[in-house]
């Protein structure tokens, strides 16, 4: 039996974050417990028996922020929450020592980092606004909008990666201020930049970018980017409107896999191991809008399909290439993240 969290942009007291389990012996997803929230819960992240939450405002400019949850079974205990006023947060992560939080704010273009103690978030250390914009015709790059933040292998740097600004922003903490250094990479313009992850021997990364609909490769160096291969996640010969969503690698690194919103479809694509870069294999239709999905195990991959309302389960047979649905879903309203 596994257990994992869904946070939904359900309306209502349906919004909330859910605990859920799959039967691995029936290929079940099942739902254990609703936990309310009063904002939207976007990226919910898992570090032992903790969740960390980053909340969109849902109480028009009195609501959003992070929160801080001990898993206690099939139950969640808030043991913090900070309220930023409206100022919605779209992505979080862990400073390496589980000392301090990271976020992205996506609508105001922003980085900002808090203090953990006792696993409790703090009031807000340092906040840096990003500058730019694309050329998106859609109007998506008219301003900075930093979507997603980590930490580089090396544990030197935090990355925030501006969809709005086409740009990957490097920073360092020092004596708990973020600093911009000279490292921060631009991207092709264009592309609006949502997410990034490293192989797990930190020498490449892959970025999803949700404009253009393609991943760059980057092998990575001491602060340092150097783009290797750009690679489509839709058909060429597909003309409908789609966004790139989710990244994720296998535990094994062999895989990588993608969602599409739009084209309605996760991607599979195989890892030279050696060069860093990548293959496509086959594409999986989804149910409608899979914003976000996760990989349970390497051998199951949970989808959260936002606009079909429900989570869809596939088999995943890493050693054959074979990525395959159960036909078995479980419901939530507009489920945005998975986490594990």
């Amino acid at each position: 039996m596994y257990r994992f969290y869904v946070s939904s942009y359900a309306k209502g007291k349906e919004k909330g974050l859910y605990v859920c389990t799959l039967d691995e012996t029936k290929n079940e997803l099942h739902l254990n417990k609703h936990i309310p929230t009063e904002d939207f819960p976007s990226y919910v992240i898992k570090k032992d028996d903790y969740l960390y939450v980053s909340l969109k405002d849902a109480r028009v400019g009195e609501g959003g922020g992070v929160a801080s949850y001990h898993i206690e079974e099939d139950d969640l205990k808030q043991l913090s929450f900070y309220n930023s006023h409206g100022r919605s947060y779209t992505h979080l992560c862990l400073s390496p020592d589980q000392k301090y939080l990271f976020t992205a704010n996506y609508h105001v273009g922003a980085t900002a980092a808090f203090p953990l103690k006792d696993h409790k978030i703090g009031d807000k250390l340092s906040v840096v606004h990003h500058h730019g914009s694309g050329i998106d015709l859609l109007k998506r790059q008219t301003s900075p909008h930093a979507h997603y933040v980590g930490i580089t292998p090396d544990h030197k740097y935090l990355y925030s990666v501006d969809l709005g600004a086409d740009k990957i922003v490097m920073y360092e903490f020092i004596n708990e201020k973020l600093q911009e250094t000279s490292l921060s990479q631009s991207v092709i313009p264009g592309s609006g930049p949502r997410h990034m992850i490293f192989s797990h021997d930190g020498k490449y990364c892959y970025l999803v970018n949700e404009i253009s609909n393609s991943i760059m490769v980057y092998q990575y160096h001491d602060g340092h980017f150097t783009l290797i291969q750009v690679i489509h996640c839709v058909p060429r010969h597909f003309h409908g409107f789609s966004s790139a969503a989710a990244i994720h690698m296998t535990s094994s690194g062999k895989h990588i896999i993608v969602s599409n919103r739009g084209h309605d479809s996760i991607v599979l694509y195989r890892v030279n191991q050696e060069t860093g870069k990548i293959t496509l294999l086959y594409m999986v239709h989804t149910g409608k809008g899979p914003r976000d999905f996760n990989i349970i195990d390497d051998r199951y991959i949970v989808v959260a399909s936002q606009e079909e309302d429900r989570l869809e389960l596939y088999t995943f047979n890493e050693e054959k290439e074979e990525i395959k649905p159960t036909g078995n879903t479980l419901d939530i309203i507009q489920p945005v993240c998975v986490a594990l």
